[in-house]
């Protein structure tokens, strides 16, 4: 075998180890020394990284967890701050942020038990559990992180939200008579899916309002009649802007028409393409993108903790566009 191939096990090994004196209450772990152990973590030489620009390993790094190294050490940071008992990572070291880094792969790439067994040399069964247990502490995050803001009960303006439903790609669910449960029938992929309601505030750019999952032949208007958010948006007296599958019930909710002047229609269309750009995020990751193998719950687990990341990465790294539309209004 190559030298520098035993050179290279080696030192991954060394990564791994684990000395008693570095179990501490709160791990601290700098972005420099996050995107070091994430891409040796899958594989990366000392060399290879050494080799390339501070941007190409940046890239690398998002590539295999979805997120910036920034973004991950703010999560780490906080999953072991938090106050959360189902989020928090007690006793962090160098073992916890390697089934934390092991679970956002899951997330990212979606792999097979298989390919997670030879990727990161762990059991399958064993393997299983730790990258649940850790998916499921980043999902609790969701408490903290997408919340009804409480501004919108003193904000002046009527719209206050953007509202789309999002599908995504399952596994035919069992009937009891039928081969196909019609009510799963999703219009967008002409396959079995499930559909999530969000809500993203107008004047800060995140997500307040996460609803689901539902099966996705149940459609936009009906969950958002139905399901909560249409009776929250009467007791603020507000209305969300939707696209035009939510017509009918203009006292809470806008869509574009014919009447609205060039800025109003200007405005609805940029807050709905902002919308649609966050859901695009949200397909950044393989466990969304594709066919969910899993459980309805594990898909629950998935698009909740995906919408955490997403969250994380609106705050800290990538800011979606801003909908404001004066200087674009001035030019016309």
């Amino acid at each position: 075998m190559d030298i520098q191939q035993d050179d290279d096990e080696e030192d991954i090994q060394q990564d791994d180890e684990l000395e008693p004196e570095l179990v501490v209450d709160h791990h601290v772990v700098a972005v420099n020394e996050m995107q070091y152990k994430g891409l040796r973590l899958r594989g990366y030489t000392k060399k290879k990284i050494k080799q390339a620009p501070d941007a190409t390993n940046r890239q690398r790094f998002q590539s295999h967890y979805g997120i910036s190294p920034w973004v991950c050490c703010t999560l780490y940071e906080d999953l072991q701050r938090t106050a959360l008992v189902d989020a928090k990572i007690v006793n962090g070291n160098n073992i916890t942020l390697k089934w934390f880094l092991i679970a956002l792969n899951f997330l990212r790439k979606y792999p097979t038990e298989d390919e997670r067994e030879a990727t990161f040399d762990v059991s399958k069964p064993y393997g299983a559990q730790k990258q649940w247990e850790y998916v499921e502490k980043i999902q609790a995050m969701k408490a903290e992180k997408i919340v009804w803001d409480d501004s919108f009960y003193a904000e002046e303006e009527d719209w206050i939200i953007t509202v789309d439903g999002t599908h995504c790609w399952i596994n035919e669910p069992t009937h009891p008579i039928w081969s196909q449960d019609t009510s799963y029938y999703s219009h967008k992929f002409n396959k079995a899916g499930l559909n999530y309601e969000l809500g993203i505030a107008l004047s800060t750019s995140r997500l307040v309002w996460m609803n689901g999952p539902f099966p996705a032949g149940t459609n936009d208007i009906s969950i958002f009649s139905n399901k909560g958010l249409e009776h929250k948006l009467q007791e603020l007296q507000k209305k969300a802007i939707g696209d035009l599958g939510y017509s009918g019930h203009p006292e809470t909710i806008s869509t574009p028409n014919a009447i609205d002047s060039y800025g109003v229609n200007l405005f609805k269309s940029r807050a709905l393409k902002r919308h649609e750009t966050f859901n695009g995020h949200t397909k950044v990751f393989e466990c969304l993108n594709g066919r969910l193998r899993h459980s309805v719950q594990r898909f629950a687990n998935c698009f909740e903790v995906v919408c955490v990341l997403c969250q994380y990465q609106i705050e800290n790294d990538k800011p979606l566009f801003n909908i404001l539309v004066e200087d674009v209004l001035e030019d016309h």
